[in-house]
């Protein structure tokens, strides 16, 4: 869906670092794992999650109008997806699954996890 690809690409963490050519793929997988993630869920599921989608990336699209760059435009996005998590709502469950989902799956892509690990302190043994 078009529509997770606007939310997803906001919800994607800045950290770990990626170089410029693993960025834009490891993108592309999370977007792919989270729109399969929604199309294997119940029909009443996905029907809730598609309509509240398309007026979470209208929402996106307004606000990002005029934004600076992706940083600017997740961080203003960062900021509605949690003046929307305070409300309860069907919105703010479709923005607690996406933002779950989308951390699963960037944590779960390839060149994340060897950041990730080799980023780990080393801690000295006892002998």
């Amino acid at each position: 869906m078009a529509f997770d690809q606007v939310i997803v690409a906001t919800l994607v963490p800045q950290w770990p670092l990626l170089d410029g050519e693993e960025k834009p793929a490891v993108v592309t997988d999370v977007v792919r794992s989270v729109t399969m993630a929604i199309a294997g869920a119940p029909f009443h599921v996905r029907l809730a999650v598609g309509a509240v989608s398309i007026f979470l990336s209208l929402c996106i699209a307004l606000i990002s109008a005029g934004a600076g760059g992706p940083s600017v435009r997740a961080l203003r996005a960062e900021r509605l997806y949690r003046l929307l998590q305070r409300f309860p709502s069907p919105v703010s469950s479709v923005v607690r699954l996406y933002r779950s989902m989308t951390l699963l799956a960037f944590y779960e892509q390839e060149p994340v996890a060897a950041k990730l690990l080799s980023a780990r302190p080393v801690w000295s043994q006892r002998v």
